[in-house]
């Protein structure tokens, strides 16, 4: 950021804030990479799961997943907790899973069907509470922000910092970590997988208690919003989906980020394969990763004003095209070479640092361009729908994955060992990769809502809400 934005900020949110957020997206990195790096490959080498029935079973858990993030943004819309009307989600998503990992990774001793349903079980408590904590802070956003947008991309850039910071940790001492437990424990037992995801799961809920209590001041019960025309606890039901589902640039945004998450949800299990059968030394993972988001961690310092002069919708684009030749380069030279899979990953952790730099500021526009044009703030369900995306966008890499590995002749024989053709597995992984991130940037072109649109309905909404409390005769945060 330039430091005339440096200064805007810290005018108008603080020196401090937007670090809680880089805290908070810190704190979520420990738990979910550890399961979506090292789920697939546990399942499949120790619990014995083949990867066709594996994906049927997280295609089962991701609809129920998905059922729920239909209904999550409701739910957090009107919960209007007293402990803090979004930031209790917070605090209650690490305990939730911390249930989930540990029945993820136990693999206890017992039946095939026993263990299938331990894992949904666990599937499921690793995966619906996220369905609510996006809604909540993604919404926590807006309400710090306020409709200062260089606050919004300010708050954004923290969240892709905190989760990169997050990464090179994680991606440095989980794998050395897993294969330490492992060889204390017996490496057919997987034991090690078990004890770091404990472990830094238990480590994320420290930090999400952090961020919950640091945004109290921006996150109060107000009784008097209830009487406000058309707020968050007003609006009914059927109003907040019949609202959005006449809303062009939510389906828009849904459809582009959904095809862009299913990229991300294949690649990051796979990328264990590659390392493993194609490499031949898993731990080089560990380094590939670990120098990916340290490159991830500065360009997202160093990019968030080029974000700024792209504006939201080109910069999603923009992104979209970079991870596609980033991919297309890995299909055609990666097999075998670690030095390509590493140039490879620094490339695409720059293109992720520009998209994560607006994170899900285009869906806060579309959710301003919604109460503008209707009266009615359903702002909090649509922050939600960005889960629906990535539960859905879960069930299809769920298969994704699953087709790369048996088109390339993956045949498990136990104790975390394979059969496998690597050159097919590098070529059908990153080719894939390439062409829905491709995709994504083709549907974002239809995108219609400007950087000064965007600001003319969040002034405008203000305005609007303002006067509605003030004819109510109260005061109220909105």
């Amino acid at each position: 950021m330039s430091a005339e934005q440096i200064q805007e900020v810290e005018e108008s949110i603080g020196k401090k804030t937007p670090w809680i957020f880089f805290f908070n997206t810190f704190a979520q990195a420990w738990g979910i990479q550890i399961t979506n790096q090292f789920m697939n490959m546990f399942m499949t080498g120790y619990a014995m799961i083949d990867p066709l029935v594996l994906a049927s079973i997280i295609a089962f858990g991701s609809a129920l997943d998905s059922a729920l993030s239909f209904v999550a943004g409701t739910i957090v819309q009107k919960a209007n907790f007293k402990t803090g009307p979004y930031r209790t989600w917070v605090l209650l998503n690490g305990p939730l899973m911390t249930i989930g990992i540990f029945l993820i990774f136990l693999n206890p001793d017992i039946s095939p069907s026993g263990k299938v349903v331990v894992f949904i079980i666990g599937y499921l408590f690793r995966n619906c509470p996220q369905n609510f904590l996006l809604a909540a802070q993604n919404t926590l956003i807006r309400k710090v922000a306020g409709t200062n947008m260089a606050d919004r991309l300010a708050i954004t850039a923290k969240g892709s910092q905190g989760s990169n910071a997050a990464r090179i940790i994680v991606n440095f001492i989980a794998v050395y970590a897993i294969e330490f437990f492992n060889n204390m424990f017996g490496a057919e037992t997987g034991r090690g997988y078990l004890v770091v995801g404990v472990g830094f799961v238990l480590i994320q809920t420290a930090f999400q208690i952090y961020v919950y209590r640091s945004l109290a001041p921006f996150d109060k019960y107000d009784p008097n919003l209830k009487k406000v025309e058309g707020s968050s606890v007003n609006v009914k039901v059927t109003h907040m989906y019949t609202d959005t589902f006449r809303n062009p640039q939510i389906w828009i945004l849904m459809l582009s980020a959904t095809v862009r998450t299913i990229a991300t949800n294949t690649m990051t299990p796979m990328t264990t394969y590659v390392f493993r059968y194609s490499i031949m030394d898993i731990t080089k993972l560990s380094t590939n990763n670990t120098i990916g988001s340290f490159f991830g961690l500065i360009a997202a310092f160093l990019i968030p004003p080029v974000a700024k002069k792209l504006g939201k919708k080109n910069s999603n684009v923009t992104s979209g095209l970079l991870f596609t030749i980033g991919y297309v380069f890995m299909a055609i030279f990666g097999h075998g070479n670690e030095m390509v899979l590493l140039i490879g990953t620094v490339w695409n952790a720059m293109a992720q640092a520009l998209n994560a730099s607006i994170g899900v500021n285009n869906y806060i526009d579309a959710a301003e361009y919604q109460l503008y044009t209707t009266g009615r703030d359903s702002r909090p369900f649509i922050m939600g729908l960005n889960a629906i995306t990535m539960k859905v966008a879960k069930t299809i890499a769920s298969f994704a994955t699953a087709w790369v590995l048996t088109s390339s002749g993956y045949e498990s024989l136990g104790g975390g060992q394979a059969n496998i053709n690597a050159p097919a597995l590098v070529k059908n992984l990153y080719g894939l990769l390439a062409g829905l991130y491709l995709a994504s940037s083709v549907i974002m072109l239809f995108f219609k809502i400007n950087e000064a649109k965007a600001k003319e309905y969040a002034d405008a909404n203000k305005k609007m809400m303002e006067e509605r409390a003030a004819a109510a005769g109260v005061e109220v945060q909105i």
